[in-house]
């Protein structure tokens, strides 16, 4: 049933002018859609969240009309999205040729206003509070409606680090280059560990910060500290990163938290325009992750083995370890972007035909490594490099990137 507007039109003829007035009665036929949630039957609340989420979620659809009736000549598919942390998904603007049938919305078919029992199925990524946004819009062959209805609030637990970084398919093209949660609005507000977990800052640059989620050995933050795979996250601050009271982050600290939209940039998860939360600036020493050690023999295998090419993004903004990798003569990447490159199956020297190699930019950090200091090194192994893991993933078009922290991060000859 579509809206209808009835318009009547009166004209009066005054001496000194004419005017015309139309009479609009107001929109009839289908405005709303109410939409409740039958399974799961206790939604949860801001303090207590559901620990499970669910794959489904059972609803009941009513279409209202002007008169707030039900309006029983509604019979039609509605299409339904889940609506959280910001945005809905998938994204209303679906049309085939932009998207895969995979992020179409789903429908639900309603008859005589109404329709009972009706199962959603949940994206896999979804979380935080959450809502069912059901209109009608898009139903091929009808005019619309454009009624739509939203459910209560599904209160599933709020985000993690890894929950923004793990991709859903390891051995997916994309797992390398897309985050689950990519254009959402996100608050971690804690580790996913509960009281023996800490948000430890691991480095900190001009423009941001990386921060781990760390499993200490009791709920006092007692080291030693431990982080997993898709447990390490890069803050882009634009700026000096800083607390919520404008006081500088320290590498080693802990925070509270932080929030901001989650985006890729050439195959890097960042938070953007972020909110960082901190009540100490303590450090206590021990709580900042174990590098993971690079293994040339292993991590440059493609995405079907799952002790390759995927180990750098479970290390994605993560210190890595580098031992014996040979440094590599250098070449215009050092005059454009300031980066040195090691080879770390040990040949180094001219590494124009070698394609396995990590880049190194250590301008601004470490003071004593110089243009005429690299070229002395070329070819020299370096008993042990430390640095955070950065990306640049375009494609097929792999650089990896680590930035030392300072002097300590590397063993030279």
């Amino acid at each position: 049933m579509t809206r209808t507007i009835a318009t009547t039109t009166a004209c009066g003829l005054g001496l000194a002018l004419a005017a015309c007035i139309d009479h609009k009665p107001g929109i009839t036929g289908t405005q709303s859609i109410k939409v409740e949630i039958v399974e799961p039957a206790d939604p949860g609340d801001v303090s207590h969240r559901l620990i499970d989420i669910p794959r489904t979620v059972r609803v009941n659809l009513t279409a209202y009309d002007h008169r707030h009736e039900i309006d029983p000549t509604f019979d039609r598919e509605v299409q339904v999205y889940v609506q959280f942390l910001g945005t809905l998904t998938p994204s209303p603007d679906f049309t085939s040729a932009t998207h895969s049938l995979e992020a179409a919305p789903q429908s639900l078919t309603m008859t005589a206003g109404q329709g009972v029992d009706l199962v959603v199925r949940l994206p896999p990524q979804v979380i935080g509070p959450t809502n069912l946004w059901v209109d009608d819009a898009k139903t091929p062959g009808v005019d619309p409606s454009y009624a739509t209805g939203a459910s209560p609030v599904l209160w599933f637990r709020d985000p993690s680090i890894r929950d923004i970084q793990q991709p859903p398919n390891e051995t997916k093209l994309n797992a390398l280059e897309n985050s689950p949660l990519q254009n959402k609005q996100v608050s971690v507000n804690g580790s996913r560990h509960g009281a023996t977990g800490r948000l430890v800052v691991t480095s900190v640059f001009a423009q941001g910060y990386t921060v781990s989620d760390m499993q200490c050995a009791d709920d006092a933050g007692t080291p030693p500290c431990t982080a997993e795979a898709y447990d390490h996250l890069e803050v882009f601050s634009f700026s000096a990163p800083r607390d919520q009271n404008g006081k500088l982050l320290r590498e080693g600290q802990v925070i509270d938290g932080f929030s901001g939209g989650v985006s890729e940039f050439n195959g890097l998860t960042e938070i953007g325009f972020p909110v960082t939360f901190a009540t100490s600036d303590a450090i206590v020493p021990g709580r900042e992750p174990v590098p993971a050690k690079l293994d040339p023999a292993t991590w440059f295998k493609p995405l079907s083995d799952p002790q390759g090419i995927i180990n750098f993004e479970r290390n994605e903004a993560a210190p890595i370890e580098i031992d014996g990798g040979a440094v590599c003569d250098l070449d215009p990447d050092y005059e454009e972007f300031g980066q040195w490159k090691i080879d770390p199956a040990g040949k180094g020297g001219d590494c124009s035909r070698v394609s396995n190699l990590i880049n190194v930019i250590t301008t601004g950090v470490v003071s004593d490594l110089d243009r005429d200091s690299l070229v002395a090194l070329a070819g020299a192994r370096l008993p042990r490099v430390v640095g955070v893991l950065r990306p640049v993933v375009i494609g097929s078009f792999h650089v990896w990137i680590i930035f030392p922290r300072s002097s300590a991060d590397l063993t030279l000859p």
